[in-house]
């Protein structure tokens, strides 16, 4: 069995904390770490008939910024024909998911919104 969310909370190692939560699934890791979900999960405008949301973290884990965390889908099909889930952190003030997308990319929040989908 992976690790327990307490470890993974406790790993300085982003990228053996970003294994360790793929592995447990974040669904569990959400659920076991207690973040709290920042609005609803919406549509991502760019990655069609995948969703994106945002949650917030019970403590600071990513170093010393208060940050969120925006859980979204890969646009890229994996070999086996699975879509990897990923958490991107974003600042704490984004207000909600869409923002946080748009924040990712760069851009004004109604042009992210607007986004023509991926062919």
């Amino acid at each position: 069995r992976g690790w327990s969310t307490d470890r993974i909370l406790r790993e300085e190692n982003t990228e053996v904390r970003r294994a360790a939560i793929e592995r447990m699934g974040w669904p569990e890791f959400i659920d076991g770490a207690q973040m709290k979900q920042i609005g609803d999960t919406v549509g991502d405008p760019g990655n069609p008939g995948c969703t994106i949301a945002l949650y917030d973290i019970p403590e600071r884990i990513f170093g010393d910024s208060d940050i969120r965390v925006l859980v979204c889908t890969n646009g890229t099909v994996e070999r086996d024909g699975t879509r990897r889930s990923f958490g991107l952190t974003v600042p704490a003030e984004i207000p909600d998911a869409i923002s946080a997308g748009a924040w990712g990319y760069d851009w004004p929040v109604e042009a992210y919104r607007g986004l023509e989908v991926r062919r």
